[in-house]
């Protein structure tokens, strides 16, 4: 007995788990992982629990759109969107199956308006589609984010081996604004995991991927003033993003009042510099719109330094609207990175 299980601590050491001593997992099979809750878009399957959940505010996520193959070990097809990223892991209670467990979150899902993509059941997703959508020896992909070491063992075994696996992918609103939704239900049966695998043996496991599609937060925004001298003998220039304009003004926001503060410090510091104020828009409207707009804001910038006490004859204001971006216009993410203010040393 001692060298089975000893045998069996070095399997699962090969396999990137930690050698657990028998244990019940009934606790972890039986209650939703703290702070967990399900989506509005799909609920839940009655008496499935939450063993695994994340949330990411802003990230990126590939979805299978086609089947694995083999030959390239990938998916034939993929999709990707931005945005927020929530992964759920449900544990189905005793005796159902992945056929059922599955139709029902599928109709779920179509009930909410949503449109599949793609769908696949068994061996028409490819032989090693499972290992693919969710490997549990890669902690990049296992859900397990604040959970209990039981509860991650849970998450990376739920997957290990599993028959009739189904998934389905999801999209619903305006191109190039959509959010994707998947699903993928497996049966599980067995692995080198002991009591993990016993706990786990004949239960539906669900994995359900949303991505919302968002626009990155700009975090960094209040440029201190050591990082605008650094920057500004570094590159000659500097972009700021922590000041504000009411829409389709130039009028600053209170909300502006530390990123000037700043400003003012490094132009009181280093007073024999002289400065280009220009304002920068993104693409939208017409071109000699945001030039007039963007200089206004630049003038706007500059008053705002001279009531500061900063000599007015050091600052020049330029607007340059859409015609010197730092990303592309096409998306909401790289509009908000061309709307900025540049300090440009003159």
């Amino acid at each position: 007995m001692f060298l089975r299980l000893k045998c069996l601590c070095v399997a699962m050491f090969l396999a990137g788990v930690a050698c657990a001593e028998p244990a019940d997992y009934t606790k972890e099979m039986l209650a939703d992982v703290e702070g967990a809750s399900d989506s509005a878009f799909t609920g839940r399957y009655e008496g499935s629990t939450i063993v695994g959940q994340t949330t990411t505010v802003f990230d990126e996520l590939t979805m299978p759109a086609g089947p694995a193959e083999v030959k390239t070990k990938a998916f034939a097809k993929t999709v990707s969107q931005k945005g927020r990223v929530l992964r759920t892991i449900y544990i189905s209670p005793e005796q159902r199956s992945s056929l059922e467990v599955f139709g029902n979150y599928f109709d779920a899902v179509k009930a909410q308006g949503f449109m599949p993509v793609y769908e696949c059941a068994n061996a028409d997703c490819g032989k090693n589609f499972k290992d693919l959508k969710y490997s549990g020896k890669e902690p990049g992909i296992v859900v397990s984010k604040d959970a209990s070491q039981r509860r991650l063992y849970l998450s990376r075994g739920m997957f290990l081996q599993v028959v009739e696996p189904r998934y389905a992918l999801f999209k619903k609103g305006e191109a190039g604004n959509e959010t994707y939704l998947s699903i993928f239900a497996g049966q599980h049966k067995g692995g080198r995991m002991g009591d993990v695998s016993k706990a786990l043996l004949d239960r539906v496991g669900v994995l359900i991927e949303i991505v919302e599609p968002g626009v990155r937060e700009d975090k960094i925004v209040t440029l201190k003033a050591e990082d605008i001298k650094n920057t500004l003998g570094a590159e000659g220039r500097v972009a700021l993003y922590g000041l504000f304009f009411d829409f389709d003004k130039a009028t600053i926001n209170v909300e502006s009042a530390p990123q000037l503060a700043e400003m003012v410090a490094y132009l009181k510091s280093n007073k024999t510099v002289r400065i280009y104020v220009v304002g920068h828009t993104d693409n939208k409207g017409e071109l000699e719109y945001n030039l007039t707009l963007s200089s206004s804001r630049a003038k706007a910038v500059v008053e705002a330094l001279a009531k500061a006490g900063i000599d007015a004859e050091r600052l020049v204001a330029k607007g340059v609207g859409p015609l010197a971006p730092l990303a592309s216009n096409s998306n909401e993410a790289g509009q908000a990175k061309n709307r900025r203010v540049e300090l440009v040393v003159k």
